[in-house]
């Protein structure tokens, strides 16, 4: 298992994640991410805002961007 920090990146602004999660691929890291993005978009679109350019940074332990994660990509597009 490897530790993965999951920071929401809006802009400059960086919310970073200080506990992380344990996760045995990064795969499994993203998909968590996009998980996230569709609640956090969700309570976003409930409150009357417009998802944005949110985004999550996977880091690892060390620092080092594994994954970037934009939050419109968590969701599906139209058929």
């Amino acid at each position: 298992m490897v530790r993965y920090f999951l920071h929401i990146r809006d802009g400059e602004k960086l919310e970073k994640d200080a506990e992380g999660s344990e996760f045995a691929s990064l795969d499994l890291a993203i998909e968590e991410a996009r998980i996230a993005a569709r609640e956090i978009m969700a309570e976003r679109v409930r409150a009357g805002y417009e998802p944005d350019g949110h985004s999550f940074e996977i880091t690892t332990g060390e620092g080092q961007i594994a994954a970037t994660v934009p939050f419109r990509s968590a969701l599906k597009p139209l058929a």
